[in-house]
């Protein structure tokens, strides 16, 4: 999309479940018109970004019970200058925006002699077209699970993970990572349509959509998926459905951010009472808590 793009995006509020799950399941292309290009749900409320002012009418009658909050007339550069869409470069690891129509032409890995840690000096870069959804890297809890990702996949660890199960997904970035680095399949669920479909979209640009699988969906629902790996970047609420659902215990590592520091306090008091583990590596800073745990008593299923 064209960063002087005007988007007009429609805030919606669906405070009764009925509604919300209409709103879910209706041909929402057909209802507002060719002009739609997404949807995000947050908790109540759910944004449709439109490539040009669209007519709402036929959409509120199909849904009795939405409500049009606010319209939000932005550019695309504007509304995702939160994205940090900018080169970010984490020893071999690279993650590159991508603006193109078509797919990246594809790189080897650069295994030259002296790279950090036994890796090549330069791995194929991980290409991200965030559209209209946010994750594209630059974040800092992201920042700190791919760092995370770096030392569990490092050519040190003799007995590197293979599988990985990322919930809360955003546009890929994470899952793609890891297959980047050696992984050998993953899977990432979001709860956010526009999320999901971008990850879809980042998975075959970077060639590997038979290897790496986005849903929509709960997390909740794929709390049982087996991976060695679970990567969480999300709120307390969900870190705790997903421990109260044995989603932790079965693991080998797992990648938890997306916290505020109380809040971290509380899981990791919530997760001593349940797991035996060993804190690997952690990161905050004055806002963000994340971590990476090894769980000792884990089969490695």
């Amino acid at each position: 999309m064209r960063p002087d793009t005007l988007l007009s995006i429609y805030e919606l509020r669906a405070c009764e479940a009925e509604t919300r799950s209409l709103l879910d399941h209706c041909d929402l292309k057909s209802l507002v018109g060719p002009q739609l290009e997404g949807y995000h749900w947050e908790a109540d409320f759910a944004f449709l970004f439109c490539s040009a002012r669209a007519d709402m009418g036929r959409l509120f009658a199909a849904v009795p019970g939405l409500e049009l909050r606010k319209e939000h007339l932005l550019r695309y550069d504007e509304w995702q200058d939160g994205a940090n869409a900018r080169p970010i470069v984490l020893g071999p690891l690279s993650i590159l925006p991508w603006e193109g129509d078509g797919v990246p032409e594809e790189k080897t890995a650069d295994g030259s002699i002296g790279g950090v840690c036994g890796w090549p000096k330069k791995l194929p870069p991980v290409y991200i077209d965030p559209g209209l959804a946010f994750g594209y890297g630059g974040h800092p809890t992201t920042r700190a699970c791919l760092g995370f990702l770096l030392r569990i996949m490092s050519p040190q660890n003799r007995n590197p993970p293979k599988t990985f199960l990322d919930l809360g997904c955003g546009t890929g970035v994470l899952a793609l990572a890891a297959l980047r680095l050696g992984g050998e399949n993953a899977l990432g669920v979001d709860y956010s349509h526009l999320a999901a479909e971008c990850a879809v979209r980042n998975a075959r640009l970077n060639r590997m959509a038979g290897k790496c699988v986005f849903e929509h969906g709960q997390a909740a629902d794929r709390a049982g998926h087996p991976a060695e790996v679970l990567m969480a970047n999300l709120p307390l609420a969900v870190h705790l459905e997903l421990l109260d659902n044995n989603a932790y215990s079965v693991r080998r590592y797992l990648i938890l951010s997306g916290l505020l520091p109380r809040e971290a306090n509380e899981l990791k008091s919530r997760l001593k009472e349940a797991l035996d583990f060993r804190e690997l590596d952690n990161h905050r800073d004055e806002r963000w808590s994340s971590w990476l745990l090894e769980i000792r008593d884990s089969d490695g299923s």
